[in-house]
């Protein structure tokens, strides 16, 4: 069988997911992001990996992305492709109505507006400011 795997280096979170040939998620994994995003996505390929029946190691995919802001760190990628695209296409493939996306994340929040074809439109972020980004929000629910 064939595997794909994707994994999304962020600021905050890492995370990680297998698919197989029929483009079913088998394992998926969200870690804390460590300093290092090469050993982020390390350690959250190798928890991915370990829960699929038939895979030992990275090199057993087929074919691997990585994405997100350490997406060059991700090991044996075969490619790296921006978070906003990657967003604007996994959006159209499941919802090809949506044509706007707003991502929080840990250390910026983006507007992305989707193409018919599931490319960006266009895109507007804000990285000045904290508040409003899923850290901001992070910390409040803890208080």
């Amino acid at each position: 069988m064939k595997y794909f795997g994707g994994c999304d280096v962020g600021s905050t979170y890492t995370k990680a997911v297998i698919l197989d040939e029929k483009g079913k998620m088998v394992s998926d994994v969200t870690i804390r992001s460590k300093m290092n995003s090469a050993e982020s996505a390390q350690l959250a390929m190798n928890e991915v990996i370990s829960k699929v029946h038939g895979l030992n190691k990275i090199e057993d995919l087929t074919y691997l992305i990585g994405t997100g802001y350490g997406r060059n760190k991700v090991p044996q990628a075969q490619e790296n492709i921006s978070e906003i695209s990657c967003h604007a296409m996994g959006v159209h493939i499941t919802d090809p109505s949506v044509k706007a996306i707003i991502d929080i994340g840990g250390q910026d929040v983006k507007g992305i507006a989707v193409a018919e074809d599931g490319t960006v439109q266009t895109f507007a972020m804000n990285d000045k400011c904290a508040a409003g980004t899923g850290r901001f929000f992070e910390a409040m629910a803890r208080a």
